[in-house]
């Protein structure tokens, strides 16, 4: 008698088990939906949401969920409503935490059930956007926000920042700072958030814009960073 079937079944079986139990879920060929690589803002609320709001950037999306980076994820589980920031749209949305991964942030597999009115729809064509052939790497999100740019050594310009993104900021200042010129940006005192620092990219002279657009690359990984971009995008998304 052959008593290789069995041992071999029970091999099989148990590495569709760890697949099914892996944070990235099941095999890219069992997938119902495409994933893609976007870092984009979302808020969780919702009564089994911790002091009532969470606030993370997207790792990826699909058209049928998210992997979401959180400084503490939800158990999983949890029903929650998202507010997801999709450019200058904000996308609503229910979802059901299926996972968590004690990562350090910590990450969630959320899987989106139902939206509100039309934001299905906006949600889907973002999906098609990031299918073809120039997706984002990061959501540019518009501001109005009044920030001060100080260059070493003693330089300070008053300006605006345009948008923010998971990499940089786009600020309008009243004259030309050439590229690769560092500096810290800072916010009025009342927003209560840490400078940051970044550094000039491009810049660019528009009629329509009272000012020079210069492109900012944040250069620090830090907690302030974190928590800039954190704070502005939290900003944002309760306005």
């Amino acid at each position: 008698m052959n008593r290789k079937g069995p041992a071999i079944e029970l091999a099989f079986a148990a590495q569709r088990l760890v697949l099914q139990l892996r944070p990235e879920g099941l095999m890219t060929g069992t997938r119902r939906y495409p994933r893609f690589s976007l870092r984009m803002p979302v808020l969780c609320e919702g009564p089994g949401v911790q002091g009532s709001h969470t606030l993370g950037l997207t790792h990826n999306v699909s058209e049928g969920g998210l992997m979401v980076e959180v400084a503490q994820a939800l158990p999983a589980g949890t029903s929650t409503s998202l507010r997801l920031l999709a450019g200058d749209r904000i996308v609503r949305a229910d979802a059901l935490v299926v996972w968590t991964a004690q990562t350090c942030p910590e990450r969630m597999g959320l899987r989106l059930k139902t939206f509100r009115g039309a934001d299905r729809l906006a949600w889907e064509s973002l999906m098609t956007f990031q299918g073809g052939s120039t997706p984002r790497a990061s959501i540019r999100i518009p501001l109005n926000l009044d920030v001060s740019c100080v260059i070493p050594p003693d330089t300070r310009l008053q300006g605006r920042a345009e948008n923010i993104s998971d990499g940089g900021l786009l600020v309008a200042l009243p004259q030309t700072v050439i590229p690769q010129t560092r500096m810290t940006v800072a916010v009025p005192p009342f927003l209560v958030l840490p400078p940051v620092d970044a550094e000039v990219v491009w810049m660019l002279t528009v009629s329509e814009v009272h000012g020079v657009l210069h492109a900012l690359r944040f250069l620090s990984e830090d907690r302030g960073r974190e928590m800039f971009l954190f704070g502005a995008l939290f900003r944002r998304l309760l306005d």
